[in-house]
């Protein structure tokens, strides 16, 4: 790990096998994510953007690689090896916000109750029933929650208020990470833009690191300081927010750029399609994955995987197109 670094994932793998059938959900995955900074994942659904997410909390165990994350006393430590009681100590550190604000309250509990529930699961021995409570009236208002509704049940808000008791859940063990899975996408726009803006001040507030992942290139690019683009388990692109949107240089990012509406019917924008569909995971093709689909096609690209390079300085690509631009000097357009 570099100095500035507080995770860094190398070679990720995650395979799921049933009835003799093997999926490829995420495969050779590397990144690094400096402290305080927002990584943006993208990709169409089903790319391995979740399993990712999920496997660098190991709520899902990879398959194979390396999740080495920098502790508060500067030591680093790989995820995927520590023992479950190394782990229990670690995972107050890195919290996860999930997509579905309805599925991921309990519905039994109330929202101090739930709330109240990592602090009971990571210092039930050092912190009193009182100090839990005033933990929990503190982060809820920060978050923007009424705390007299505290004794409330989920059912009894507003998909943009769950999603807040979500956010306060993550943040009251006071986290150095949090992997945002979809947070927004089950809002409304006007609420999203509403817990963008808190997701983003609290990030101030308490110096957070955002792993967010999201289909919405519009929200990625106001959130994120780089941008990760995701295909068929795979990273494709990986970038500066602003050198990826300005210059992508894999042809899948530039298909979906030209996806995002523009709130303007006088600008005519070159849309570009793509043919076919998202190849069987459990199957996928030989060579690069996205051949298929793109335009650029050649022999090579139907028979040898891209190697993932540095194109430009901090503008990783995998994709024999640009390799092949470098190479020979010439500037990617």
């Amino acid at each position: 790990m570099n100095k500035e670094s507080i995770l860094e994932v190398k070679k990720l793998h995650k395979r799921f096998t049933s009835k003799n059938i093997t999926v490829k959900a995420v495969t050779d995955v590397s990144f690094n994510v400096s402290e305080g900074e927002t990584i943006g994942i993208v990709g169409e659904s089903g790319c391995g953007k979740t399993t990712l997410g999920r496997c660098i909390v190991r709520a899902y165990q990879a398959s194979e690689g390396e999740v080495w994350y920098r502790t508060r006393d500067g030591k680093e430590l790989d995820f995927l090896k520590v023992d479950k009681k190394q782990m229990k100590a670690l995972r107050k550190d890195i919290q996860m916000i999930f997509q579905d604000p309805y599925s991921s309250l309990d519905p039994r509990m109330t929202v101090l109750d739930i709330i109240k529930e990592p602090l009971v699961a990571n210092y039930k021995k050092t912190m009193s029933d009182k100090e839990m409570n005033e933990k929990v009236i503190s982060i809820a208002s920060k978050v923007g929650l009424n705390t007299t509704y505290l004794k409330r049940y989920p059912h009894a808000f507003s998909g943009g208020q769950r999603q807040r008791i979500g956010i306060a859940r993550a943040l009251v063990v006071d986290p150095k990470i949090v992997i945002c899975d979809e947070a927004v996408s089950a809002l409304d726009v006007s609420v999203q833009a509403q817990v963008i803006n808190l997701l983003r001040d609290l990030q101030k507030e308490f110096h957070l690191t955002y792993l967010f992942i999201s289909h919405d290139l519009s929200v990625v690019e106001h959130i994120s300081n780089k941008v990760g683009v995701m295909y068929l388990g795979r990273m494709v692109e990986y970038a500066p927010t602003d050198a990826l949107f300005s210059k992508p240089l894999h042809p899948y990012t530039e298909a979906l750029l030209s996806a995002v509406p523009v709130p303007d019917p006088t600008v005519q924008i070159d849309r570009i399609p793509l043919k076919g569909e998202i190849p069987n995971p459990a199957n996928p093709p030989l060579g690069c994955y996205f051949h298929e689909r793109c335009s650029y096609c050649c022999e090579k690209c139907c028979s040898e995987v891209p190697a993932y390079i540095e194109a430009e300085p901090g503008h990783f690509v995998a994709c024999h197109r640009a390799a092949e631009l470098k190479l020979r000097g010439f500037e990617y357009k």
